[in-house]
């Protein structure tokens, strides 16, 4: 990090760790050093280990942490598959359609997947590659606030559909799908039309310790998630699945083999209690966002020229995510921006962290939402966390409104 920064509003490209966590899974790896494949009692230990992480972060994800049910042992929905990051648990999915069409008789024509305009990089850039293979694929635009309308992605579906993939949070404007409603919409879809191979999978990773979110394994077949969005490791996803996948890559046959290779001990480790801490006290936590984002917003819309994106959205709005905030200063650049907050010790960014390639092209989330290209040029995200304060907004805005007087054209 820059060493000047001293306001630190980018949580959504990742979060501070949290030292003391990542610390007491290390020291507890380190231990239990032995491979959790191994049959003698080191590799026997380091399985035990593995697979308590496994049960935590299941139940984590699944918002039950706390439910009585889970203090008398009822087991968890879905499977939980540790990945090397939540770009690896989205690319899985989608990989695993590859490996299906492959072994069809008529090859890559027999499928076809739909994803959202506004999906992170890790599922649209992967379709795109998925789609210069031969596979089918259908985009579908939100509204204009962000949303998606479960009737538009029905429409899409087709007898050929084999996977839908919608995050639940968007990374960037923080616009929070119904999941519950878009899953029946699959599922009813394929009734419809007669296939029951429609997979729905969904990019949880800004949800997760953020929101309560339903993973009902009904309607959702997998979901991604991603430590270093929470306080934990960097280099550490995971992919919760309810339904059967295969894998397009193959190797030791770990996690199920869908992810082969030596389990990372320490990251499943420090995710899983990472994941525990921020669903147990959720509520409390979500109170603190909303009223940072009631400040921000307010404060946002007394700097003469600036406007919230979407216009449409207001403070505690639950449509949206109070973690995440899109801000447009029309005549000022958001690039110049961001680099003139950081010069002043104020860490902002102007959209997804993994975006760089595909901002030299445009704003693709903002432009699918039908917002103008002037306001998208000139867009930021401002992103809080848990150890965000009153003060941070208040300096983020004082420093902001001075450099937009003084920069914008």
């Amino acid at each position: 990090m820059n060493p000047k920064e001293n306001v630190y509003l980018d949580w959504a490209a990742t979060s501070p760790p949290d030292k003391q966590i990542l610390e007491e899974c290390l020291e507890r790896s380190c231990h239990s050093y032995g491979n959790p494949s191994s049959v003698h009692d080191k590799g026997k230990e380091a399985r035990a280990l593995l697979e308590e992480a496994r049960i935590t972060l299941a139940k984590a994800v699944e918002n039950r942490i706390a439910a009585e049910s889970e203090r008398q042992g009822a087991k968890a929905k879905g499977k939980i598959v540790f990945t090397g990051s939540g770009t690896e648990a989205d690319q899985i999915p989608l990989l695993s359609v590859l490996k299906t069409a492959l072994c069809k008789p008529l090859g890559l024509k027999e499928c076809h997947i739909v994803v959202s305009a506004i999906e992170h990089p890790a599922v649209f850039a992967q379709a795109k590659r998925l789609e210069q293979l031969g596979i089918a694929l259908s985009v579908v635009n939100p509204e204009t606030d962000g949303r998606l309308l479960p009737e538009k992605i029905q429409t899409a579906i087709r007898p050929q559909t084999r996977l839908v993939a919608v995050m639940a949070v968007n990374n960037e404007t923080g616009a929070v799908q119904d999941i519950g409603e878009i899953g029946r919409a699959v599922q009813e879809a394929g009734k419809v039309l007669g296939s029951k191979d429609i997979s729905f999978h969904v990019d949880c990773v800004q949800a997760l310790g953020k929101l309560e979110i339903s993973l009902d394994p009904v309607l959702v077949g997998s979901a991604a998630f991603s430590a270093h969005k929470i306080g934990g490791p960097r280099g550490v996803g995971a992919l919760w699945v309810s339904k059967s996948m295969e894998a397009l890559c193959a190797g030791g046959g770990q996690e199920g083999g869908l992810r082969s290779g030596t389990e990372n001990l320490f990251g499943a480790m420090a995710f899983a209690t990472c994941a525990a801490r921020a669903v147990k006290n959720l509520a409390e936590r979500l109170d603190r966002a909303r009223s940072l984002e009631a400040a921000l917003m307010e404060g946002i819309r007394q700097i003469p020229g600036a406007l919230i994106l979407p216009e449409c959205r207001r403070p505690g709005d639950r449509l949206f995510s109070p973690w995440i905030l899109s801000a447009a200063f029309p005549g000022l650049g958001g690039e110049v921006l961001a680099r003139a907050l950081s010069d002043q010790g104020i860490a902002v960014s102007t959209g997804s962290a993994c975006s760089h390639l595909e901002r030299k092209k445009g704003h693709r989330v903002l432009d699918a939402m039908g917002t103008a290209p002037e306001l998208s040029f000139s867009s930021i995200r401002i992103s809080t966390g848990d150890a965000t304060e009153p003060r941070d907004i208040e300096q983020f805005l004082s420093i902001c409104a001075d450099l937009y007087r003084r920069l914008k054209t």
